[in-house]
């Protein structure tokens, strides 16, 4: 089963293209406030950003589901992305579902993550048929943690980072 686009009251998230939403990748990757809690504040170079674009393309592709492309329906900018993933990046959690987000900053403080994290869930239960949703979240991100909180998650346990020293924590719906 595949997971549809959705509209929500001010957003459009569709399903992500590696050619068409790159540009809004890049420019959200080479913000240090965004990559703060990913690559230690370093932005992402334009290959990297390029790989995760493609990697989030052939994740629709393999698993019918993925992280959409986040878009103000007002104006059509591409702010980010929201959706639900395997998460590879972590080979103890990749069997999981997880909910993530990267929105850039001048979309922040606006609710555009909540709105689309809610409909994100609401998609993976009614369509994919999930009851078990986690998010991955540094300890120190504060706006991350906000929005699970406010998506009803609820913290699981805290588990070493696969790849970097320190912890990460695990929430689940």
């Amino acid at each position: 089963m595949a997971l549809s686009d959705v509209t929500t009251d001010r957003l459009r998230l569709e399903r992500w293209e590696a050619i068409a939403h790159m540009p809004a990748l890049e420019e959200i990757n080479a913000l240090p406030d965004t990559v703060g809690y990913l690559n230690d504040g370093v932005p992402y170079a334009r290959e990297e950003t390029e790989r995760q674009s493609e990697r989030f393309t052939r994740h629709w592709a393999e698993y019918g589901f993925g992280l959409w492309a986040a878009t103000i329906a007002a104006t059509g900018r591409t702010i980010g992305f929201v959706g639900v993933a395997h998460p590879l990046w972590f080979p103890d959690l990749a069997h999981e579902v997880e909910i993530g987000w990267r929105l850039h900053p001048d979309a922040w403080g606006h609710g555009y993550a909540t709105e689309a994290g809610r409909a994100a869930l609401e998609a993976a239960r009614d369509q994919l048929e999930l009851t078990r949703i986690i998010a991955v979240i540094d300890p120190g991100n504060a706006a991350s943690l906000a929005v699970a909180r406010r998506l009803r998650m609820s913290f699981d346990r805290t588990v070493p980072h696969p790849q970097r020293p320190g912890e990460i924590e695990i929430h689940t719906t």
